[in-house]
């Protein structure tokens, strides 16, 4: 046994799906002799460490007041226990089993102390391994697959500290990958060679509540050196798959009674003797109660360890008598109600005990013979005790019925909550990464006595309301003002709340069940509870990783009209001054998985829920779009041939090539394998080799019933438990023209009936499962090739759609096929609902809805910022629609799709102009031009071109500084002086070509430039009126001014060859008052068909004070720079620009961020005709976007999320603003003046 005066401090982490409760932990400090814990391993050991199973076992012999040996020592000469031991093949599982009170922990805390000595738990130099786990149903951090598997890997890792090079990174794994990565982890510790024989033993597996199944599956099947014990209760299920375990050996205690009843009478000796030396009672009061306990134990330890209910209803009576009886049962009742253990800072919120927390435990004894404490929560002794309270002293603990009790605890969890606050933890920067929060967390931790009610507190509510339907004494519970009130008022802090305790999932469980509530009258509360749902929705996927968006892109990207933002709106970070332009409504879009190169291969939804299964090449994803914020994605083999989930994800059918080796050929053949697999259980069904490869498709129908194989002549079709059940020769052979051409299923409602075909052929067989009969489409030769087929839901009617956009409806029994509709849109996907009111197509235009009964589209809605979809699928229930695109997945809230009948058309203001510092937005509206101040969000003025009797605009430009506009038609220029709407007229030959326009000069000259029509450039004065002088190209006819730019009185040309001419390219900077020529730099590049133009739509701009010439290249979005010097150092940043600027003579404003001038100096090089530039990198200051768009960065960390939908093209970054294109025009969102400093202080505070 372990040194029962070892303390410990025990570092809580939670990761993935497991579920870790600060607070629930009994604390250790490791010493020596509990194994080697080196730097490499700790911090997995703090990510794996929610609880050691050597302290649960020391609390467990604890709170049954010691070991007793005798009470095991038995079973270690039972033939089991030996062939077990003995037997490498034999018995590698030992299962013991038996009735409750039978003495199974027990008997396994023994079995740990006998083997222990032989193992590396004793000493390293052992040769053995042993790792153990009690499961305890009442405590969540103990009843669940995840934990018992980190509690193994624990111990496993604190015996081979080597052993973490199979973890990885598991603490930073995604919640929904967590227990498929830690079962994997585990099987690979286990297949290491240097751990060596191991033991592992599995106490009470009836208590695992969460994925028993593949807890059994595992010990079913792991490595043949690893040697199981395992207890627990008769159980049906559990024997069931045990069953199927070859090396099982049984031991039940019920066909052991004289071992088991010896062990309980030296028990009862052993207790009564610790009773009369704590209690100094009399031999006569001693024989009494030993002669009681050994009439009524009956053979279980049970009723003598705890007394059942004859001793709990003599504690009852104890507390009843007590001066603190109220006290107590208030403890015992809230203790017997709660869904997980409260700690002790909870239990003292929860009930409003005036004690302090040190005092907690004397409580606790008082209640002693029904709880205890491990650590610093409060437990049940026993699984029984708590049993009894509730079914035996209900009414002594709930006066007012379990109904109102598991009310009052609703009201008091959303009373505790009052306390919550935006910022909670006083973070400030809104981009601080969960990792991150928790690694600040305030001392004291002020969510520390309200985690449980912001996770629980809908569960109470859920209970009471179960409750009152059944006793109908629901009249007087009044639960709608109370959630309408905390919703209305701490939303937002309480998903901020949940992302700290790392359940954010716990928001959309308990939003779903208080809407679907039944109220009436009561719309503004259904409004607000369906508003904070599709806030969840769309934002709790983000929150969960980075709790402070919830104040950031939350508020700042939801819609105008939300009922949270409007409420919450206030709370939006300090650090913006201005948020995007963004919808009145919210969008359709209710989630997003983002996935690069997802490739949906096939997708579907489950027939009885809003659960969505969805293959891809190499993953399985299984997503609960109603509830989850996040779906399950499971890794798979890319290498499998081919494969079929069911809808329900259940079951996975495989098909794989595996490699035979003939030894006497001394060659490698490969046999064709089916494989079906029960995802629930994780691992193989059943499986059959198939002797013909040529499988074309493969399916399950949707109530998973079948599997069925296609080949070109034949289907077979099988129960999905195995077995064929039929084959059926085709009437037509499947004409498969090409290696990959797809088949593809479409299954009626009642899975009855099967239509498929090959991708892009005209042949459509149908088949009836029932019957056999086939059916194949009339005329197929006359028709285009098919795309898709679907059934009409209800019924046995097919409709189907070619490559040529019609749909055809087709009566498959009367052999009666019409073309439905011609659609004048491009789709190749069709999805029909239950309802019969509408349709969904897919393809290059979008979303199509169709009017079923009109037969025509009734609006095409166009997905932003995502190439056309591959696959859409709509739930059973008609209220979520999944798209799958080639990089993530849209769910859709199919009533806000048909509800929405906005344009999806964009807004008038589609061509724009701004001026280089970022202040002038210049409209162009054909034949009028609006000008915007874009600091101030207002129109300065406005010019209507039939005024001043001017063409149609070819280009637009601003004034370096000024607030001057140049306008181009292709015969005349004009200038518009801003400032007091006056205007300059110049004519000329100008076709479309760039022009460019000074600042006026201390002289009061401001210059115009334009590209003539033969290529030439150019120089008006504008303010006399009159051309200046013409510059000519430099080489020949065959080049022409590319761009070109104004500076003062210097203007500078970007001169390349016309398309298809080879020659080189030049820039050229003159003097336009005297035609001086001041610099100039070759290029060699050839713009022929063949090749890449050097300057493709090339950008030219001047330094304001013309020290410096920059070109934008287009091909690789790289900037060049020169300083105009004799040495022509170039200098190229290539970040993937789209968009610059000059914000002044220091700064460049790009679509990335903002950099200095002089930090590119530096990485100047002389370039030659001989070397080869090497391009240098850049640093941005302050803010800056990633390369995806998702964030907007401040320095190198994310500040700002933006949701796919809003991911425009941003137009530049400023030294306090993002610029974004939008369907609107130009977009801003800007930060306030001492956003920088707030930001760069909340970064230094965080560790």
């Amino acid at each position: 046994m372990e040194n029962p005066t070892s303390s410990t401090v025990q570092s809580l982490n939670a990761s993935g799906s497991s579920k870790v409760h600060v607070g629930n932990s009994y604390n250790i400090t490791h010493h020596h002799g509990r194994g080697s814990e080196d730097d490499g391993a700790k911090k997995y050991l703090d990510a794996l460490r929610s609880t050691d199973p050597r302290d649960d076992k020391a609390r467990i012999e604890q709170t049954n007041g010691g070991l007793l040996k005798d009470s095991y020592v038995w079973i270690l000469d039972s033939p089991e226990f030996i062939t077990w031991r003995d037997e490498s093949e034999g018995g590698r599982l030992l299962w013991i089993r038996g009735d409750p009170g039978k003495g199974k922990t027990m008997l396994l805390s023994g079995l740990i102390n006998e083997l222990q000595p032989s193992t590396k738990l004793e000493s390293p130099q052992k040769r053995n391994t042993m790792s153990f786990f009690f499961c305890q149903a009442t405590n969540s951090g103990l009843n669940n697959y995840a934990a018992i598997l980190k509690g193994l890997i624990y111990l496993l890792v604190i015996q081979h500290p080597t052993a973490v090079s199979h973890l990885g990174d598991e603490e930073d794994k995604d919640h929904w990958n967590y227990k498929v990565s830690l079962e994997g982890t585990f099987r690979k510790m286990l297949d290491d060679p240097g751990i060596g024989e191991v033991y592992l033993l599995v106490d009470a597996l009836d208590e695992c509540v969460e994925d028993l199944p593949l807890l059994l599956a595992l010990i079913s099947s792991t490595s043949s050196r690893v040697k199981w014990i395992a207890t627990s209760r008769n159980r049906c299920e559990i024997e069931e798959l045990f069953g199927e375990a070859s090396s099982k050996l049984a031991l039940s205690l019920e066909l052991h009674e004289g071992s088991v009843s010896r062990a309980v009478d030296s028990y009862i000796k052993y207790r009564t003797r610790q009773l009369a030396e704590r209690k100094k009672l009399k031999k006569s009061t001693l024989q009494q109660i030993h002669d009681h306990l050994t009439q009524h134990a009956h053979g279980t330890f049970l009723w003598v360890a705890l007394g059942l209910n004859q001793l709990y209803a003599k504690m009852m009576d104890q507390i009843h008598k007590s001066e603190s009886c109220g006290l107590y049962i208030r403890i015992l009742a809230v203790a017997s109600t709660v869904f997980r253990p409260l700690t002790f800072a909870e239990l003292i919120a929860m009930e409003d005990l005036q004690v302090d927390e040190e005092l907690v435990p004397d409580l606790i004894v008082e209640c002693g013979s029904f709880l205890t404490t491990k650590g610093s929560s409060v437990v049940f002794i026993h699984q029984s005790a708590k049993d009894f309270l509730l079914r035996e002293s209900s009414t002594s603990l709930f006066q007012s019925g379990l109904a109102r009790h598991q009310y009052n605890l609703f009201e008091r969890c959303i009373a505790m909550l009052q306390c919550l606050h935006p910022d909670i933890y006083g973070l400030v920067y809104p981009g601080v990464s969960l990792k991150e929060a928790l690694r600040n967390c305030p001392d004291p931790d002020p969510l520390e006595t309200i985690k449980y009610s912001c996770v629980f507190w809908a569960d109470h509510m859920q209970e009471a309301y179960k409750l009152s339907l059944q006793s109908e004494e629901n009249s007087d519970i009044r639960w709608i003002d109370t959630v309408h009130g905390f919703i209305n008022e701490k939303f937002l802090f309480w998903l901020e709340a949940l992302a700290l305790c790392q359940n954010i999932p716990a928001a959309l469980k308990a939003l779903v069940f208080v809407r679907d509530l039944p109220v009436q009258g009561q719309g503004s509360y259904k409004a607000l509870i369906e508003d904070a749902l599709r806030f969840s929705h769309y934002f709790c996927s983000i929150i969960e990783r980075y709790p402070l968006q919830a104040y950031a892109s939350g508020l700042l990207f939801s819609p105008n009209n939300s009922l949270i933002r409007r409420r919450f709106k206030q709370y939006t970070s300090k650090i913006f001054s201005q948020g995007p332009k963004v919808d009145d409504k919210w969008s359709p879009i209710r989630s997003i998985l983002e996935y690069d190169e997802l490739e949906v291969e096939t997708m579907s939804f489950a027939p009885t829920s809003q659960t969505l299964v969805v293959t891809t090449y190499d993953k399985l994803i299984r997503w609960d779009v109603s509830q989850e914020p996040m779906p399950n994605v499971m890794e798979r083999d890319g290498s499998h041939e081919m494969i079929a989930p069911s809808s329900s994800g259940k079951w996975l059918a495989i098909i794989d090539f595996e490699p035979v080796l003939d030894s006497e050929m001394e060659q490698v053949s490969f046999q064709c394998k089916l494989q079906v697999r029960d995802l629930t259980l994780n691992r193989a069904a059943w499986c059959e080799e198939l002797k013909d490869p040529e499988v074309l498709g493969m399916t399950i129908s949707p109530d998973s019933q079948y599997l069925l194989l296609c080949y070109e002549s034949l289907l077979v079709i099988y129960d999905i438990r195995g077995g064929i059940r039929l084959r059926c020769l085709l009437e037509k052979r499947l004409p498969c023209l090409y290696p990959k051409d797809e088949l593809e299923f479409s299954f009626s409602s009642d899975s009855s009936w099967v239509a498929f075909h090959l991708f892009s052929s005209t042949q459509i067989c149908v088949l009836n499962l029932r019957t056999g009969k086939q059916y194949n489409n009339v005329n197929w030769k006359d028709f285009l090739p098919i795309n898709d087929t679907k059934f009409i839901p209800s019924t046995h009617l097919l409709m189907f759609c070619d490559s040529g956009n019609n749909i055809y409806h087709w009566n498959v029994v009367e052999q009666n096929c019409e073309m439905w509709s011609h659609i004048d849109y491009s789709f190749s996907r069709l999805a029909i609902p239950h309802s019969d009111s509408w349709m969904l197509l897919s393809g290059k235009d979008g979303l199509i809805i169709c009017d079923r009964a009109c037969r025509r589209a009734r609006r095409v809605i166009g997905l932003p910022w995502l190439p056309s979809q591959q696959e859409i699928a709509i739930s059973f229930d008609d209220q979520a629609i999944a798209c799958g695109f080639s990089d993530g997945l849209w769910i859709l809230d199919a009533n806000t799709l048909l509800a929405d009948e906005q344009s999806a058309t964009q807004d008038a203001y589609g061509k724009f102009h701004i001026s280089d510092n970022g202040e002038l937005i210049a409209y162009d509206l054909g034949r009028n031009i609006e000008v915007w101040d874009a600091l101030a969000g207002d129109m300065l003025c406005s010019l209507n071109l039939d005024d001043v009797n001017h063409p149609n605009i070819q280009n637009i430009t601003f004034a370096p500084k000024d607030r001057y506009l140049l306008v181009s038609g292709l015969q005349s220029i004009l200038g518009w002086d801003l400032a007091d709407e006056s205007s300059q007229r110049v004519s000329g030959d100008f076709g479309s070509g760039p022009i460019a326009v000074s600042d006026k000069g201390y002289n009061g000259d401001r210059w115009a430039a334009a590209r003539q029509s033969m290529g030439d450039v150019s120089v008006w004065n504008l303010t006399t009126v009159k051309q200046n002088r013409i510059f000519r190209q430099p080489d020949s006819l065959s080049q022409e001014a590319a761009s070109i730019d104004l500076a003062g009185n210097q203007l500078g040309v970007l001169w390349t060859p016309r398309k298809k001419s080879p020659g080189k390219s030049v820039i050229l900077l003159y003097n336009v008052s005297t035609g001086e020529h001041l610099f100039g730099l070759n290029f060699t590049g050839s713009s022929d068909s063949k090749s890449l133009p050097l300057f493709e739509e090339p950008r030219l701009k001047l330094s304001l004070d013309g020290t410096w010439v920059m070109i934008h290249r287009c091909p690789y979005r790289s900037l060049f720079f020169w300083k105009v010097s004799t040495d022509c150092n170039t200098i190229e940043v290539r970040n993937g620009f789209r968009h610059f600027f000059l914000l002044d003579d220091s700064a460049v404003s790009t679509d990335q961020g903002v950099f200095h001038m002089s930090l590119i100096e530096s990485g100047g090089m002389v370039r030659t005709s001989q070397e080869t530039l090497q391009p240098i990198r850049i640093t941005f200051s302050e803010y800056s976007s990633d390369l995806y768009d998702e964030w907007i960065h401040f320095g190198e960390k994310p500040l700002l999320w933006r949701p796919t939908q809003y991911r425009g093209d941003i137009i530049a970054i400023g030294h306090d603003y993002i610029m974004l294109e939008s369907s609107n025009g130009v977009d801003f969102i800007r930060f306030a003046k001492d956003a920088d400093k707030v930001l760069h202080q909340a970064l230094q505070k965080l560790s």
